[in-house]
């Protein structure tokens, strides 16, 4: 079964939120059904049937931070009835209007003038001076007050001049917003406030066997390690969160979360000095930097020639060159220590030159380098991490929005969600492969540029489309052996989420000669990051013309 897209709602619909909210609940209806309870979907179909004044209110209290609402900060001229809205959701269970409150969350919910006013209430043989600030009030009423236990409104404070009401259907928006998403860090504000209109996505087909969760018992999970995160981040102790992280998972997005979640904790535990607890947690990680953080503990507190030689064989299973550079230098540390021969291969000499130039009145240092170089035979475009990724975008388009399970969740996606995953490359080898074929057969340009003919303007999170002009890809194709184009895809493939960024600042284009070179500009006081040198070294491999232009500004 395919889900097909959503459409969009104008910013000139005073209801366009409730709009897109409702277009949500639909589609989690249509594509989770099984994974919904009875009563959830019931509670979903009947919020629906509602008037649409009242479903929009509970609308605007989902899209807002927290649970508890205070009624005189729910006032929308879309809803002009709210006694009668909140009559209506309270009797379909969606809210309650006698939640119990702790003393603390009353006095948060409270302004100060009714803080004071409250504290003379609860505290009623104490003197209270007005000139009190809120946080000294709260204070106040925290340490004295001797009731501890949560109370409805009305015990704490029958006269307060507000009332309080509760969602009670958190979770269950909660649930949806996972299953739309993919994830827990994006908030409903992100979707239902949007023009959709707006933007152009690719259409993916959302089909049953790509569906990303496929019991619900995969939702709970991910919101179990969701969870155990937040409680960490909250101060929890690292060895009772240890304890409930559930089992390896057959759904290989859903255990990539499970290993960022295992390598956060661990980055946890060696802040805290539980040492053994953190070489545990990064033993059971997979995450890119689980092994090296494991090895620069070891460093400290093992042997350096036990420590090197551990480097070694880590250093054998590691393909990623930012890691391999760090385990490379823990290496040379203990082998400095044990008078061990060891030496890291020299790397390719970069090749550096220094121009001086008048520094502008405005402009950034790349533009004063443009106009300097550039000739009628020299064209010069500051294309930096945007015209190679954007260049892989088009060409490994299929790949990029194959429907492979876990990457796409809704049809308003700029790309797959497993993008930056380790198995990104895995899941779609054939894709992939078809593509470094067409730059075998010389197929490639052809299709860069009908891409760039179709996908115009199509939301893509590779692609910057004002840096992609035609001119500008016909010159670069025209100019970079596919050789070169090869190697700097191969390089990307690596690691997208780091190897996306660091590529040279400029492309310079011979229109007569049909070379280019590429450009890495350096001002006064800036220097090479090693993700800049790497990539460089990365590219000197391959013999793609590269160098480093020091720019000094002349006094």
């Amino acid at each position: 079964m395919e889900i097909h897209s959503l459409t969009s709602t104008s910013l000139e619909d005073p209801l366009y939120y409730l709009r897109n909210a409702q277009q949500v609940i639909q589609f989690c209806l249509t594509r989770y059904a099984d994974l919904l309870l009875p009563t959830e979907k019931c509670t979903l179909e009947q919020l629906l049937s509602m008037d649409e004044s009242h479903q929009a209110l509970l609308i605007r209290m989902v899209m807002r931070k927290g649970d508890l609402f205070r009624t005189d900060t729910l006032n929308y001229s879309e809803v002009p009835d709210q006694r009668v809205a909140i009559a209506k959701l309270t009797e379909k269970g969606l809210i309650t209007q006698k939640p119990l409150l702790s003393l603390e969350k009353l006095c948060a919910m409270s302004r100060r003038a009714e803080c004071l006013i409250l504290s003379q209430h609860l505290l009623s043989t104490k003197h209270i001076s007005t000139s009190l600030s809120k946080a000294h009030l709260i204070h106040l009423l925290l340490e004295v007050c001797s009731i501890q236990h949560p109370q409805n409104l009305d015990d704490w404070w029958p006269e307060a001049p507000f009332n309080i009401i509760q969602l009670t259907c958190q979770d269950l928006f909660d649930r949806l917003r996972l299953m739309f998403f993919g994830n827990l860090y994006q908030h409903w504000s992100e979707f239902v406030l949007s023009e959709l209109g707006l933007q152009q996505f690719e259409s993916v087909p959302l089909l049953s066997d790509s569906r990303p969760f496929q019991h619900r018992s995969e939702v709970d999970l991910y919101w179990q390690l969701h969870q155990v995160q937040e409680q960490a981040n909250q101060g929890a102790s690292i060895e009772a969160l240890y304890q409930s992280i559930p089992a390896p998972i057959g759904c290989d997005w859903i255990d990539y979360r499970r290993q960022k979640v295992l390598f956060h904790l661990g980055k946890e535990a060696e802040r805290q000095k539980l040492t053994e607890l953190a070489l545990k947690l990064y033993d059971q990680s997979q995450h890119r930097e689980a092994k090296l953080r494991a090895l620069r503990i070891l460093e400290k507190h093992e042997s350096a020639e036990q420590v090197f030689h551990l480097a070694k064989e880590v250093y054998k299973q590691v393909k990623q060159p930012e890691v391999l550079l760090g385990i490379q230098r823990i290496q040379k540390r203990c082998a400095r220590k044990t008078n061990k021969a060891f030496s890291i291969p020299a790397p390719i000499k970069i090749p550096t030159h220094t121009i001086y130039l008048s520094k502008p009145d405005q402009g950034r240092v790349e533009q004063a380098v443009i106009k300097s170089l550039s000739d009628s035979y020299t064209e010069i475009f500051h294309v930096e991490n945007r015209l190679f990724t954007g260049l892989f975008a088009l060409l490994f388009w299929p790949a990029l929005f194959a429907p492979i399970r876990g990457a796409f969740f809704n049809p308003f996606q700029s790309g797959p969600a497993d993008l930056y995953r380790p198995g990104f490359h895995a899941s779609r080898s054939k894709w992939i492969n078809e593509c470094f074929a067409q730059l075998e057969s010389g197929e490639y340009q052809d299709t860069i540029l009908r891409r760039l003919k179709q996908k115009q303007g199509i939301s893509c999170s590779l692609i910057h489309w004002p840096s992609l002009s035609r001119s500008l890809v016909k010159s670069a194709l025209a100019s970079i052996p596919a050789t070169h184009l090869t190697a700097i895809f191969q390089h990307l493939l690596l690691d997208l989420r780091y190897h996306r960024r660091g590529l040279p600042d400029l492309i310079a284009l011979n229109h007569v000669k049909g070379n280019y070179q590429l450009i890495e500009v350096k001002g006064p006081g800036d220097r090479l990051q090693d993700h800049q040198r790497l990539w460089i070294q990365a590219m000197l491999k391959k013999a793609i013309p590269v160098s480093v232009l020091n720019v000094k500004w002349i006094d």
